[in-house]
């Protein structure tokens, strides 16, 4: 077997044995279900696994039995005794998990080498959380809860090629390979590159390549389906660790990929990047973001997600550095501080950027302000693409939209506030609300109330609105300019949907 390198901290030239090594994991039920129940976590984000952390969950590993040792070794990250680890992996030896660089054997004890995490139907191997000489500069980071926010987020219609771009353990790649013919991951990290490699031999999966190199420079010459990218796009003085800091001045890094990542989209392919950009001073945080986008021949979608002034957001971030002592702290606190007055920068902001390639026409630009998230979704982000197509090609028509058969998507509920009056109960309000996708509250008036009610796919939206008029004794000629502002708005805020339009079935 080769030797291990610091560049190669995982074997991949015995997939038997990592196959074997998955067979175990998945006997002693090592998965995201037992895990949390071992644990008393309800999901992923409520599973911490810090230092303080350590004296419960080694409470709830108590009993040793296969999955308690497996989960010492690799989550809470203690030494467990040979003869304990040699019966949860039977009939493996230790050896061979040592010669794979998962773990470390000191005499009759044995610890993690990497941390093995399960997320979904995946095992992820990475750096261990709490390594004792402190986070090395090419460190491996694991799932984190931007790696689960981008993965919530990704549009997965079927994808010939699809390229996630700074990889890192390889967690997006892998993921997209179920709805992917074929996946390719880079990382200017070349130990990153390495444990994205065992991790899909540790999962079974082939039809992705991992490859080294920066941003696009691998894959030059190459157009994809579907990039997904979540970059080090923290905004730092700092170019300590790799998945953190980008080495670019400010929020550069993420400019350079939206700016770049069109030229490697086939027509009609997403481009989605989680991104941190600066606000200019005297303007919101909109205009940046524009200047990115113009011209790229694509639509676009920003979902914003918040704003933080530089004092906070320097003490989120060094706080995750782990800093041990207040001096040190201090000292960072005020480096970074500096670093955002020298460039002007008075406050950062957040979210997700979805670019669309469509060449040949005039783009659109669509900011999400107003919308409460609630686990938005990839199918949320399409239907926003999907119903601004249909608005498109039905412009100013209006014979074609009182054509539709629209119904309400499942995931809409509306909410009434009812107030007493001489003749009994009355709406005092009511809202409109979507909870599965990208969540939006919306108020209604008592017509559009009963549009939403009477939308129920059975009949063209002329007649609907007929019976609107009935049921709140309007002119229906009155009526009819306001409710077709009304019925676009809803169908682009995600609440309506045709029936039938171009074979597309209820979004």
């Amino acid at each position: 077997m080769s030797r291990l390198t610091n560049e190669a901290p995982l074997a991949v030239d015995r997939p038997d044995l990592v196959h074997r090594v998955r067979e175990v994991l998945d006997r002693a039920g090592f998965d995201e279900k037992h895990i949390y129940d071992r644990f008393g976590a309800g999901e992923q984000g409520q599973l911490t696994l810090g230092p303080l952390d350590r004296p419960r969950l080694l409470w709830r590993t108590r009993n040793n039995d296969q999955l308690s040792t497996l989960l010492r070794v690799f989550l809470v990250e203690v030494p467990v005794e040979l003869t304990d680890f040699r019966q949860a992996i039977t009939p493996m030896d230790p050896a061979d998990w040592a010669n794979l660089g998962l773990v470390i054997l000191d005499g009759t004890t044995v610890r993690g080498a990497v941390t093995l995490r399960a997320s979904g139907k995946l095992v992820i191997a990475h750096d261990c959380s709490m390594p004792a000489k402190g986070k090395r500069p090419d460190y491996v980071l694991g799932v984190t809860g931007a790696t689960l926010t981008l993965s919530g987020v990704t549009v997965r219609p079927p994808s010939r090629r699809t390229l996630d771009l700074g990889t890192g353990s390889g967690f997006q790649a892998l993921t997209a390979a179920t709805h992917s013919e074929q996946v390719v991951g880079t990382d200017r990290n070349p130990r990153a590159i390495a444990i994205a490699r065992f991790n899909a031999l540790l999962n079974g999966i082939t039809n992705v390549e991992f490859v080294t190199g920066d941003l696009f420079e691998p894959v030059n010459d190459q157009r994809f389906d579907l990039i997904v990218s979540n970059p080090p796009f923290v905004i730092s003085p700092e170019n300590q660790l790799q998945y953190r800091d980008s080495g670019y001045r400010g929020d550069a890094i993420c400019e350079r990929i939206v700016r770049a990542g069109p030229e490697y989209l086939a027509e009609g392919g997403y481009l989605q990047v989680l991104c941190n950009w600066v606000r200019d001073p005297g303007e919101g945080w909109r205009e940046r973001l524009l200047g990115w986008i113009d011209g790229s021949g694509c639509d676009a979608q920003i979902i914003h997600n918040s704003t933080s002034t530089i004092d906070v957001y320097a003490n989120q971030w060094l706080r995750q550095t782990e800093i041990a002592t207040e001096d040190r702290y201090a000292e960072a606190f005020h480096r970074w501080i500096a670093y955002y007055e020298q460039l002007g920068i008075e406050a950062i902001d957040s979210g997700l950027i979805t670019l669309r390639r469509r060449s040949g026409c005039t783009n659109w630009v669509r900011f999400e302000t107003d919308r409460r998230r609630n686990h938005p979704n990839g199918a949320g982000i399409l239907a926003t693409f999907a119903a601004r197509d249909l608005l498109d090609r039905i412009g100013e028509n209006t014979q074609d939209l009182l054509a539709l058969k629209l119904r309400c998507k499942p995931e809409l509920r509306v909410l009434q506030r009812l107030e007493p009056a001489d003749s009994g109960w009355v709406v005092e309000n009511a809202q409109c609300r979507l909870g599965k996708h990208l969540e939006f509250e919306g108020r209604l008036d008592q017509a559009a109330f009963h549009l939403l009610t009477l939308c129920r796919g059975r009949q063209p939206l002329s007649a609907v609105l007929a019976q609107v008029a009935a049921r709140t004794g309007q002119n229906p000629d009155e009526l009819l300019p306001a409710s077709l502002d009304l019925v676009r708005s809803l169908i682009d805020q995600g609440f309506l949907w045709p029936v039938d339009q171009d074979g597309l079935k209820n979004g």
